[in-house]
């Protein structure tokens, strides 16, 4: 008989208030039917509803999220895939964009997302994420949390300020008149007493009355005494067959399944027809039509899983767990599949998921569950897998520790060579990976990684099966020349090098790095002054970058032309180009990428003096934000100490460039250096005088002079044009101090003029127009792609070009904005 619904009015006016608050929390012991209340609710007032239950103890954020976008792909698929690439927002740099993201998707909407069974996520990191969430009161999102402990949130504050809404747990205790109602619902008609009695063996707990009600009706009296295992034996599993019980006991391993999915792992064809039948008949099955889903109540999972280890063997077990693993892995949930793999001793399994092509983007979505795997597998099965072993070291050496990957790769490398068994094809393969990688622990001597690189390039006959053209080969650096200048007088040098060299790591790698000699040489000629050769170049890059998806080389190249537009004084072409670069980007979810555009904008944002275009955590200084990889690190303190001299807080500028002198010290960056010089003298300037300011001018001056420097001391022109005149009286005649002169004064009146210049915002054009009133009538992108006949990203670039002119960020205050202004 299937659980009758009891109407709780109490409960139904207590959730209305939903829709009154940005965060519900229903706090409740097991069975109390907070979940059955809630989607009874959502359903019968038809709302817009996203469910989402963590289904085990879970401690990692990262697999939370990869299993809560995967589910919610399923019913808003471009945000749910979006979302899953991006991965786990581990910063405020991340957790803004995700804000953004579920803002812009949902501004319009009124939808509630449900997190059911919260009390299973030990994640801090998750709490805060919601919080932010929260207090950003995204128009349109409401938050119901269903847990049966209270969470570790900051309840009361947000309560007190209005965000946050709190239901207690006694609202779910049956009382005894409810549970006299409820044995009606059922064709029973019992008594006061009787309805007291059982208050007193179910304490209120709604799951147990149900089996005592169950129960009642086959036998006409109440057995008090009997746990919850016995309710559930006798008023249930007495029913049905042995066929029955072992279908239920073999999807008890899974969190939840479809029917498909049932048959799979049961080897029955008929499971996707008995679980129906059963779950009709049974309330503790519940069904979500819009996913066609099953899911077992935890109650009744949990004593299945008893049943299981009773009557299936280890080898029974291992097979199911393995079925497991291969439905999740064919079906595109690696990390799923990994752990159940892990469950059925099927190692070997795990390390063939490993050497295919495109895992380490996938194992990068959760390291830390990766790592823990991997510290339990036995060390012959991973040697037995080289390939596989060899891509974890991959991982390990750009996502945990570069030291412990490097030992990692010789580790390998000699179990290898001492491996009689292996054919000497293998063994030379495997010398030839471990050769490639082993080349990292050499950044930035270009001269020993190239040693590493050609004799990986002997060794593998010129083609990798580990390293992938989804290599980022700027680190994330939107400067790629930077990472490799590091002795003065050979600035020409790196690009030159590289211009010979460099082809042995693009085909080792696949591809990685296709346009990147070209970016070299567009940044060379881009900071000496040959604005020409730099738009060439840069050009170039960009069109070769393209035929390989090598983005990162992209953004820099992109970078170059935009400092090359300022320099020419097309101000508003370098903000388009940004604007554009800022869209493309955010197609790719790449968390390295975001960052790598978001020192793009606070670089050209800096020198127009637009704080808008710098991002949060550049303006805080907060470098540890970055997901920049360490090589490339130092350029965040770039441009952040651009946007401190930018904000004129110049004693900062100056604390800054001391620590800045530690950071490039690392790894000599020269090109760091010389931007700290120049900024560590305009800021003496403003504090201390003109001495002081051409004492801390001289280093850079030296760098600049030994390599043909110009853009840099144009760029700063403004704080240090009045230095560089009085430099050049003193020094007579000359010419070099002269071209930074010429060069500083055009750049400063350029910025000057600019400054004048601005309006309270910018002129829309008729395309953005057309896409601003699609978006005030609530539009998605993809809608309004498809009505004006153009590409979604041409839209989004559109919207962001659209957010910068309103000076907004978001699309709800985008539309706020437009209707305040009667813009359309």
């Amino acid at each position: 008989m299937k659980q009758p619904v009891l109407k709780r009015k109490f409960i139904h006016e207590e959730l209305k208030k939903i829709f009154d608050y940005r965060l519900t929390i229903v706090v409740a012991a097991m069975g109390y039917g907070k979940t059955t209340a809630v989607k009874g609710f959502l359903d019968e007032v038809k709302a817009e509803y996203i469910w989402f239950a963590v289904d085990n103890e879970e401690a990692s954020p990262e697999h939370i999220w990869d299993l809560f976008t995967r589910q919610l792909a399923k019913t808003e698929s471009d945000l749910g895939k979006r979302l899953n690439d991006l991965g786990f927002p581990v910063d405020a740099q991340q957790r803004d964009r995700v804000v953004g993201m579920i803002g812009d998707y949902l501004y319009s909407a009124n939808i509630v997302l449900v997190i059911d069974d919260y009390h299973l996520a030990h994640a801090p990191e998750l709490d805060r994420l919601l919080e932010r969430i929260v207090r950003s009161e995204i128009g349109g999102l409401h938050i119901v949390i269903s847990s049966r402990t209270r969470p570790e949130l900051n309840i009361e504050e947000l309560r007190l300020k209005g965000y946050g809404y709190l239901l207690p747990s006694k609202l779910f205790e049956l009382s005894t008149r409810e549970i006299k109602e409820y044995f009606q619902l059922f064709g029973q008609a019992i008594s006061d007493d009787m309805s007291g009695q059982v208050g007193k063996i179910s304490e209120g707990w709604i799951t147990a009355v149900y089996l005592i009600a169950q129960r009642y009706c086959e036998i006409g009296r109440l057995e008090p005494g009997k746990s919850i295992e016995d309710l559930i034996e006798t008023a249930i599993m007495s029913r049905y067959t042995a066929e029955e019980t072992k279908i239920l006991n073999s999807l008890c391993i899974l969190d939840s399944f479809t029917p498909p999915q049932a048959i799979y792992i049961t080897e029955n064809p008929k499971s996707a027809g008995i679980i129906r039948k059963l779950s009709k008949d049974n309330s503790l099955i519940r069904y979500d039509e819009r996913t066609d889903t099953y899911k077992l109540h935890h109650i009744f999972s949990g004593y299945l899983h008893q049943l299981l280890e009773e009557h299936f063997d280890g080898a029974a077990l291992q097979k199911l767990y393995k079925r497991a693993g291969e439905w999740h892995i064919q079906n595109g949930d690696v990390l799923s599949g990994l752990a159940a793999f892990f469950k059925s001793g099927e190692f070997d399994l795990i390390l063939v998921e490993f050497e295919k092509p495109g895992i380490t983007k996938i194992v990068h979505r959760d390291p830390r569950f990766i790592v823990k795997l991997f510290e339990q597998i036995p060390s012959e099965v991973k040697y037995f897998h080289p390939i596989g072993y060899l891509n974890y070291a991959n991982f390990y050496i750009t996502n945990i520790d570069m030291k412990g990957g490097v030992e990692l790769l010789a580790r390998i490398e000699k179990y290898a060579m001492e491996d009689e068994a292996l054919p000497p094809d293998l063994q030379r393969r495997i010398s030839g990976e471990v050769e490639f990688f082993r080349s990292f622990m050499f950044f930035n001597d270009m001269e020993k990684m190239h040693q590493c690189h050609l004799r990986a390039y002997d060794l593998l006959d010129g083609n990798s099966i580990v390293a992938s053209k989804d290599m980022i080969i700027t680190y994330g650096s939107p400067h790629a020349i930077y990472l490799y200048y590091r002795e003065k007088g050979k600035f020409r040098w790196v690009p030159e090098y590289l211009e010979r060299e460099f082809r042995y790591y693009r085909e080792v790698a696949g591809g990685s790095g296709t346009g990147f000699e070209e970016l070299v040489w567009a940044e060379y000629y881009l900071e000496t002054g040959d604005h020409a050769a730099a738009e060439h170049y840069a050009r170039k890059a960009i069109y070769k970058a393209e035929t390989m998806e090598q983005f990162a080389v992209i953004i820099s190249a992109d970078f170059t032309l935009a400092r090359l537009y300022l320099a020419l004084g097309k101000f508003a072409e370098a903000v388009e180009l940004i604007d554009n670069l800022n869209a493309g980007v955010a197609e790719e979810n790449s968390p390295v990428l975001n960052s790598a555009v978001d020192l793009c904008a606070g670089y050209i944002g800096a020198i127009l003096n637009e704080p808008r275009l710098i991002a949060g955590w550049l303006k805080a200084g907060d470098i540890e934000q970055s997901r920049i990889l360490y090589q490339g690190m130092g350029f965040n303190f770039i441009v952040h100490a651009k946007a401190v001299l930018q904000a004129g807080n110049y004693l900062k500028v100056e604390v800054l460039c001391e620590q800045m002198q530690k950071v490039f010290a690392k790894f000599n960056n020269i090109y760091g250096y010389l931007h700290t010089y120049i900024m560590d003298a305009a800021a003496r300037y403003k504090l201390y005088g003109m001495e002081k300011a051409k004492k801390a001018l001289e280093p850079a001056l030296e760098i600049g002079r030994a390599d043909g420097f110009v853009l840099p001391f144009a760029e700063y022109g403004l704080y240090i044009l009045d230095i560089l005149k009085v430099l050049q009286e003193k020094s007579g005649n000359d010419a070099y101090l002269d071209g930074l002169i010429t060069e500083a004064a055009r750049y400063t009146e350029n910025v000057k003029l600019l400054a004048c210049e601005k309006t309270t915002f910018e002129e829309l054009t008729e395309r953005e127009r057309e896409v601003l009133r699609l978006v005030v009538e609530g539009q998605t992108n993809r809608e309004i792609a498809a009505g004006l006949y153009i590409a979604e990203i041409t839209v989004r670039k559109n919207i962001t070009s659209i957010y910068r002119k309103l000076e907004v960020e978001g699309r709800a205050a985008a539309v706020k904005k437009t209707v305040e202004m009667k813009l359309t």
